[in-house]
């Protein structure tokens, strides 16, 4: 058949050791993201793990074949000398069940054998590509499927050529032929009158090959050597089962039994067989300088791979890691594909037995996008399945954040290592735990549940989980449907912790500790939403609705019926203790409902394209905004490419080439805000303006609209591309003028900047005070006036508007150790208190009250614009000297008597003309405190030596602690002598003079 020569790029001889061919990337578009998102994304994570097979290697050059993720054909690849890989492109379907080499490379020259067919099939043509000139040769394989006459199969390659099998009818019976076909020239038959052929190993020079024997259907092992056309038989195995291992090399071809090699010389086969004892059994790979071979591990049930130098200088080694797919290259070196873990899989190089560490001696295996087998999101975590990592499925998390400077997503950091399981199907997360069902399809499963890796509570098993399906999980139990609740109408709801299960009825789900289900009530067209609390079995009804309920979804207080009303594709969004709901478009797919956000979905005209909606359920606008168009699934069974948080507002998306995407859904929300209650602009330096601030989560725009009662005032308008808003009110109005006392409301709205979604709005009140706040005391001048013991009564009131609280304060003038009187510092007695009265002296009170002290008692006042007014001028009390004080003393006839109403109790009384008493008064003030009655006397008040006064203690009615004389004694603290002297009775019965005390102002 005649060949088709095109060129290839060239690859210089010279160059074969340091080549690196660039891989050819063919962009893939992905599902746009609107520009008024706030959105992040994550690499696309690729896996160390490509399932590199058909390895084959000519000297500095290796090929393989490899998918380069779960949703492309086979690749064939090449490197030199370890260089970059190039993909060679998409290989044929290999699905037959005997061995094609669908890519290989041989004496400098690259076989790819591919199909025409787009559905896929076995090779139509081969591509032979030589790296020294760049040529290309492409040699057509007449492949039909059918196995009739000329129906050719493709069975390896022969250096520059191809080996075909090839069928046809020698008129009696129905036979194949091996033939060796190349560029340019008939095709040349090796073998032929047999059934079938299976090429072991081939070069440019000959070929090993597994011959179905006609007319018996007998198996034999023969060697070809293309050249001659001479043929030896090296085995004759009586099933197609292979011997224990066989050689080729450039050299010798041969097989081993044990520890025996019987091997040809390629050069000569015909001269016999000649026998090599092998320095291990067992050997099942041969190279020029290493035997290998796999050994069973009780440690951890696998075959590990060892080897060693085939003289056996060096000993037997576990070579660790995990080895696949070895072969023996046309240039008698053994080479394998390595993976370990966390390290980047690679075509290796064995020689003498170890793993070679010279340049060029390994090839990275290109890592492709990871199979993406599940995204799940939950409180703002994205987490990420992948099966195809490193010999272990993978489930990575990556924390996710929307702020001032967008949205952003953690590195993915791995949460859980695990080697099989239907992961995709039911991987779910909640409250900071994942579900995963570990398993195949149709063995036994084990629903598990991780919290950072660790298993946590009893896993739920099924002896086949196929018919099993998870419903909802909520970090603490699962809803799970199976073939027992298809049956009953039911749920199974099972928890973690202790492995306890229940029946709920079907269309249950969880929130908040609780089982929420529907209930029809009775016979009627009404259905009840009922709550059951999982803790305490408390069931209790938290909405009915008219309609039959179709999916129900609960989130915090809102409940969602996806459907509402048999065949409806309008749902229903309730809150719980309300029936009344707004209907929720379900046309195109169910609604989602989440934490303050309702996720909806609607289509294109043409139908062809689904966008994914977030509409906030908190804020002043709740129009539904879109998100992004909905990935296709690679394939029916295959899980979908996007899902939603349902606890926090993001969503996430996954397109063709890997990456990620996760976009915000929310509206801004204010991390921190501080708004004082009230200001006065009265340009004292204290409060003269209203500045609260809210710091935002997201670049806004804000109104503040200030209002008095319904009129508004004020509009304040600014941006914060930081998330701050922090507005500025000086008191005045739209136009200018001084905005009048009182209190304002005040409203702010915030609207995203980006989205455009607006925030919940904000109010409060704030109160405009322009006067400072002001206040006065009120206290008896002698504390005597109020009580017969040392407690002052004090009161307070407001002099303007607006006050809230006050403050008092105390004071006392006392004498230091060098008989000095001297006031001391203000004190606090209350502070902020909003009662206006108190009394000094009782409990609460800071000190007791000494006798002949005078105490000066203070108030300021806080009001409701914030401001704190000057303290007020003071007020004193005295606190009197009892009658019985030793610094009295009494001269002539003088006696005590006991007198409840009296001060301290006590009272000292004299009728006799010319007693008196005498004291020291230090002091600003004098005032006596006595009794008046109806027997009451004179007596003469003597400062100094002079007399100042007389006192008649006369009352028709007898009157206690009364201050009957008072006596300024000047405006500086001095020393005075004072007597109070009897004086004769203005009628005979009118001659008694009672003292009770005496007060001295200090």
């Amino acid at each position: 058949m005649p060949s088709h020569r095109r060129r290839f790029l060239a690859v210089p001889a010279a160059a074969l050791t340091a080549l690196a061919v660039a891989q050819a990337v063919t962009p893939v578009s992905a599902v746009a993201v609107p520009a008024t998102d706030v959105a992040a994304t994550l690499a696309a994570r690729t896996t160390s793990v490509p399932a590199a097979d058909d390895i084959s290697g000519s000297g500095p050059a290796v090929v393989w074949r490899q998918k380069t993720s779960a949703d492309t054909s086979a690749h064939g690849w090449l490197a030199v000398s370890g260089g970059t890989p190039q993909d060679l492109g998409r290989l044929a379907d290999d699905g037959e069940t005997v061995n094609v080499d669908t890519v290989s490379v041989q004496d400098g020259v690259v076989a790819v054998a591919t199909s025409a067919n787009p559905n896929g099939a076995l090779a139509d043509h081969v591509t032979l590509r030589h790296l020294d000139s760049g040529d290309q040769d492409v040699l057509p394989v007449a492949y039909d499927s059918s196995g009739a006459v000329g129906d050719e199969r493709y069975r390896g390659q022969a250096g520059d050529g191809i080996l075909v099998q090839q069928s046809y009818d020698d008129a009696s019976a129905y036979r194949v032929r091996l033939v060796l076909r190349t560029p340019g020239s008939e095709d040349r038959t090796l073998l032929s009158d047999d059934e079938q052929y299976e090429i072991l190993a081939s070069d440019a020079h000959g070929a090993l090959v597994l011959r179905r024997t006609a007319p018996g259907w007998d198996h034999e092992i023969v060697y070809v050597d293309f050249a001659t056309g001479a043929k030896v038989t090296v085995a004759e195995p009586t099933t197609d089962e292979l011997p224990q291992g066989l050689e080729f090399t450039p050299g010798h071809v041969g097989v081993i039994d044990g520890a025996t090699l019987t091997e040809w010389r390629r050069s000569a086969p015909g001269d016999g067989p000649s026998t090599v004892t092998l320095p291990v059994g067992g050997a099942r790979w041969i190279s020029d300088d290493t035997l290998a071979w796999y050994q069973w591990s009780a440690v951890d049930g696998s075959n590990e791979l060892f080897a060693m130098s085939r003289d056996g200088s060096t000993a037997a080694k576990d070579l660790g890691g995990t080895f696949t797919d070895l072969a023996v290259g046309d240039d008698g070196r053994m080479r394998v594909s390595l993976y370990r873990p966390d390290v980047d899989a690679a075509i290796q190089t064995l020689a003498d037995g170890r793993v070679s560490t010279a340049a060029g001696d390994a090839t990275t295996i290109p890592a492709g996008p990871a199979r993406l087998d599940a995204l799940a999101l939950s409180d703002g975590a994205l987490y990420t399945a992948d099966d195809s990592s490193r010999r272990q499925g993978v489930l990575l998390r990556s924390r996710l954040s929307a702020g001032p400077a967008g949205a952003s997503a953690s590195t993915p950091s791995r949460v859980l290592a695990y080697t099989g399981g239907l992961v995709h199907q039911t991987l779910a997360a909640a409250g900071g735990r994942v579900l995963v069902e570990q398993s195949g399809a149709s063995e036994p499963g084990h629903f598990q549940v991780y919290e950072d890796g660790n298993l946590v509570g009893t896993p739920l098993n099924y002896d086949n989980v196929s018919a099993v399906s998870v419903v909802d999980f909520d970090g603490e139990r699962v809803l799970v449907s199976d073939r027992t609740t298809t049956a009953d109408g039911t749920l199974l709801l099972y928890t973690f912790a202790d492995g306890h299960t229940q029946r709920v009825p079907s269309g249950s789900v969880l929130n908040g500790g609780a089982v929420y289900s529907s209930v029809r009530n009775g016979t009627t067209s009404t259905w009840s939403i009922r709550r059951t609390d999982l803790a305490t079995g408390t069931a209790s009804t938290v909405a009915t609705v008219n309609c039959l309920p179709g999916g129900l979804q609960a989130r915090g207080s809102r409940i969602l019926l996806t459907t509402c009303g048999a065949g409806s594709s309008t749902g229903l969004l309730l809150k719980e203790g309300s029936s009344a709901g707004a209907t929720v478009d379900a046309s195109v797919r169910a609604p989602i409902l989440g934490t303050d956000v309702l996720y909806t979905f609607t289509e294109s005209s043409d139908g062809g394209a689904v966008t994914l909606n977030a509409q906030p359920l908190d804020g002043t606008a709740t129009a539904a905004q879109p998100l992004f168009t909905l990935p296709q699934k690679a394939n029916s069974a295959a899980a979908e490419r996007w899902a939603v948080d349902r606890d926090a507002p993001w969503a996430a998306w996954l397109d063709d080439a890997g990456v990620t995407h996760v976009t915000w859904a929310g509206v801004p929300t204010a991390a921190s805000a501080a708004a004082p209650t009230g200001f006065s602009p009265n340009g004292d330096g204290s409060a003269d303006t209203w500045a609260p601030a809210w710091t935002y989560n997201r670049p806004v725009s804000w109104t503040l609209t200030l209002k008095s009662s319904t009129t508004q005032v004020r509009s304040l308008t600014g941006t914060a591309s930081g998330g701050k808003v922090a507005p500025v009110w000086n008191g005045t109005t739209q136009t200018g003028g001084a905005a009048t006392e009182g209190a304002y409301t005040w409203t702010l709205t915030v609207r995203d900047t980006v989205t455009g979604r607006a925030a919940a709005d904000v109010t409060g009140k704030v109160t405009l005070r322009r006067a400072a706040p002001a206040a006065t005391v009120t206290a008896p001048a002698v504390a005597s006036s109020a009580a017969s013991t040392a407690s002052v009564p004090v009161t307070w009131s407001a002099k303007t508007a607006g006050v809230k609280s006050y403050d008092i304060g105390w004071r006392v003038a006392t004498r230091d150790s060098a008989g000095v009187w001297k006031l001391g510092p203000l004190q606090t007695w209350r502070t902020g208190t909003t009662v206006t009265s108190a009394v000094f002296g009782k409990a609460g009170s800071p000190v007791k009250p000494v006798a002949g002290l005078t105490y000066r008692f203070y108030v300021r006042a806080h009001d409701d614009a914030g401001q704190t007014g000057a303290w007020s001028k003071a007020v004193t009390t005295g606190i009197p000297v009892d009658d019985r004080a030793t610094a009295l003393r009494y001269t002539g006839s003088w006696k005590s008597v006991a007198a409840s109403g009296a001060w301290s109790g006590t009272e000292r009384t004299s009728a006799a003309k010319g007693a008196y008493v005498s004291f020291s008064a230090d002091g600003t003030q004098l005032r006596i405190v006595a009794t008046r009655k109806s027997n009451g006397g004179r007596f003469a008040v003597v400062v100094d030596g002079k007399t100042v006064g007389t006192v008649n203690t006369y009352a028709a009615k007898t009157a206690y602690r009364q201050v009957v004389f008072t006596r300024t004694l000047g405006t500086t603290i001095k020393t005075h002598k004072v007597q109070l002297w009897i004086l004769s009775g203005s009628t005979p019965g009118r001659s008694t003079v009672a003292l009770d005390a005496v007060m001295v102002t200090r």
